[in-house]
């Protein structure tokens, strides 16, 4: 019996983390579409602006996304004028991605929007309840990272 439970404990785990996902992106949707961006578009650009140019791997680790769907995303950012990729300096087999004058103003146009729906989606929970929530969910995170390595 207590394998049954430890079972739909972890089950539950992780329906709780894939609804609540998807719960978090239905609500946000509306502002990445009604500023022409997908959700991995901010993240790039929004990585971007805060950690300065970088290669594409370490854009696809702070991002946690794949080298395939980081490609589109890329694609669609260089389209857009936001993106600039260039050659390494110190290792021309490298490319080194960048924001671009039009790429810093659309995050400093989208940033304040962002918050505000993020503050529309969080209302409800306790600056206490934040805490507790990035807390665990740090821990988790951790456990998750240390696990793969065992």
């Amino acid at each position: 019996m207590k394998r049954e439970n430890q079972d739909r404990e972890n089950q539950a785990i992780v329906l709780a983390l894939l609804r609540s996902q998807q719960m978090f992106m239905r609500a946000m949707g509306p502002t990445f579409r009604d500023g022409g961006l997908t959700a991995p578009q901010w993240d790039a650009l929004e990585v971007l602006s805060h950690k300065g140019a970088l290669s594409i791997n370490d854009l696809m680790h702070f991002t946690l996304s794949t080298s395939g769907s980081l490609d589109v995303v890329l694609q669609n950012l260089i389209q857009a004028g936001w993106v600039e990729k260039s050659v390494n300096e110190f290792d021309k087999r490298a490319r080194v991605l960048r924001l671009t004058p039009a790429g810093r103003e659309k995050v400093a146009d989208f940033l304040p929007v962002h918050n505000r729906a993020l503050d529309r989606v969080f209302e409800k929970l306790s600056a206490h309840d934040k805490r507790t929530t990035i807390s665990k969910l740090n821990q988790f995170r951790k456990k998750l990272s240390q696990a793969r390595k065992d």
